[in-house]
C-alpha cells in the first residue's frame, strides 16, 4: 500500500468525451441530457454498461439514482464517490459528469492493480440533480438521504404535467434498492471563477451555501394596449419586471454574499398589444450564513407580497426548494487538504456557490468535496472547460482520499 498509483487521464478523457456526446441535438455545440429524458436515458445506459464492464454490483433504487459497487474486504457499508450525468439544456461535458466518471476512474484504477480495500467502493449517479426539469434539484441525493419524502418526489411534475414516478417507468430506471454509504466524496469543476483567477489547483470545499427556490405568479387584469389608460392598468409582468430589479437591490443591501435571481418569467397571454393578465415567475436566493439565509428568505417573500400591493395585483408564492447552508466535517475536509498538501497541489479553502448532492448525502454520512478550477468561471454552458491537467490532479486527489478512507475501518 506504500506504493503510489496514478489514474489514467487518457481513459478518464475518453470516458468524459463518450459521455460528452450523449445528448448532442441537431449539431449543437453543447449537449442537453435533462433529468429522466430519453437523452438521460441514453447517459444512464452508457454508465451502467461502464459499471458492468467493471464486474461492479449495479444497483438503482425508487427515485432512480444508479451505483455500482465493487467489494471490499469486509461487508461494511460502501465509501461512495459520485455526481450526476443529468444536465441543463446546452450544457459542457465537464458539470456533474467529472464526479461521477473519475469516481469510476479510481475504481478502474484500483482494479488494474489489484488493490483491495477493507471497505466497499461504490461510485453513483444521482437523479435530477440539476432541477432543470423537475423540482426540487438535487432530487435523488434528497431523497436517498432521507431529506425530502419519496412520495413528493414521484409526484413532482414538469411544465407539461409529466410526473417524475411516470417519467423514471418510462425510461426504465425506478428501482428498488436502497443507497447506503459510510462516507462521501465528491470531486466537481468549481463553476465560479476563484481558482481560475487566482492560478490554484485544488479547492479544498469547507461547505456549500444555502439555496431557496421560489415559484410564484402575478395575477392582474387582461385589457387592451391601447385603451387602457396606466393610472388603470393591473400589469402582472410589470409588477415581476420591478420584482426582478428589487431582488438584485435586496441582495445588495443584504450583502456578505447575498445571491438573489428571477432565473424565469412567463407572461399570459403573451401578446403585443395586450396587458398581461397572469405572470408566472421563479426565485433564487443564496447565502452561506445560517442566519443570513433565513432571515434573506423572509425578505424575499415580503418583497413579492410588497410589489403586489403597489401594483393592486395578487400573488401567490411556493417554495419548490430550500437547502440549508451545509459545512462539511472537520475531519473530511483536513484529510483533502492535507492530501493535496503531500501531492504538492497548490490550495484553498472555499466555498461553494452552487448546490450539488454532497450538501445532502453529508446528512447520511460524513462527506466532503473536491474542486479543480472552470476557465473563466464558466459552467452550464458549452463553452465550461476544465484542463486535462487538472482533472488529473484532481482525480488522482480523490484517489488518495479514497484509499485513505476505504482501507480503515
Amino acid at each position: 500500500m506504500k506504493k503510489e498509483f496514478h489514474i489514467n487521464i487518457s481513459r478518464l478523457r475518453s470516458s468524459m468525451e463518450t459521455m460528452g456526446k450523449v445528448g448532442i441535438i441537431d449539431d449543437s455545440p453543447g449537449r442537453s441530457r435533462i433529468a429522466l429524458t430519453s437523452q438521460d436515458k441514453d447517459g444512464r445506459d452508457l454508465f451502467v454498461s461502464m459499471l458492468s464492464s467493471e464486474g461492479l454490483d449495479v444497483r438503482v433504487d425508487p427515485i432512480g439514482n444508479i451505483w455500482g459497487i465493487r467489494a471490499g474486504r469486509t461487508d461494511a457499508l460502501p465509501v461512495m464517490m459520485g455526481s450526476h450525468l443529468d444536465s441543463v439544456a446546452n450544457a459542457g461535458i465537464f458539470d456533474g459528469s467529472l464526479g461521477v466518471l473519475a469516481g469510476l476512474e479510481v475504481i478502474r484504477t484500483l482494479n488494474e492493480h489489484g488493490i483491495e480495500t477493507e471497505k466497499p467502493l461504490a461510485v453513483a449517479s444521482f437523479t435530477n440533480e440539476e432541477g432543470a426539469r423537475f423540482q426540487p434539484d438535487m432530487m435523488g441525493s434528497m431523497v436517498a438521504s432521507g431529506c425530502y419524502p419519496l412520495e413528493d418526489a414521484l409526484q413532482a411534475r414538469d411544465d407539461k404535467g409529466i410526473s417524475v414516478e411516470a417519467a423514471l417507468k418510462e425510461i426504465g430506471y425506478a428501482g428498488n434498492d436502497r443507497l447506503q454509504a459510510s462516507s462521501y466524496l465528491e470531486l466537481h469543476v468549481e463553476q465560479g471563477p476563484v481558482l481560475d483567477r487566482e492560478k490554484i489547483q485544488i479547492g479544498v470545499v469547507k461547505g456549500i451555501q444555502g439555496i431557496a427556490w421560489w415559484h410564484g405568479t402575478y395575477t392582474g387584469e387582461a385589457n387592451h394596449a391601447g385603451t387602457t389608460p396606466l393610472d388603470y392598468r393591473k400589469d402582472s409582468l410589470l409588477a415581476a419586471s420591478e420584482l426582478c430589479c428589487e431582488m438584485r437591490l435586496l441582495a445588495e443591501k443584504i450583502g456578505a454574499g447575498a445571491l438573489a435571481t428571477v432565473g424565469r418569467i412567463h407572461p399570459y397571454p403573451d401578446i403585443i398589444n395586450v396587458i398581461a393578465s397572469q405572470t408566472w415567475f421563479s426565485l433564487d436566493f443564496r447565502h452561506y450564513d445560517r442566519t443570513v439565509f433565513e432571515e434573506g428568505k423572509k425578505e424575499v417573500e415580503g418583497l413579492v407580497r410588497r410589489i403586489a400591493r403597489q401594483h393592486g395585483v395578487s400573488c401567490k408564492l411556493e417554495q419548490v426548494a430550500n437547502a440549508l447552508p451545509v459545512s462539511f466535517p472537520l475531519s473530511m475536509v483536513q484529510m483533502v487538504e492535507r492530501h493535496a498538501r503531500k501531492s504538492g497541489y497548490s490550495l484553498a479553502p472555499i466555498v461553494s456557490g452552487a448546490g450539488h448532492d454532497a450538501q445532502f448525502m453529508h446528512r447520511m454520512c460524513p462527506s466532503a468535496m473536491i474542486f479543480v478550477p472552470s476557465r473563466n468561471g464558466r459552467s452550464h454552458c458549452p463553452e465550461e472547460y476544465t484542463s486535462w491537467e487538472d482533472i488529473e490532479r484532481g482525480t488522482n486527489l480523490l484517489l488518495r482520499c479514497i484509499l485513505e478512507l476505504g482501507c480503515s475501518l
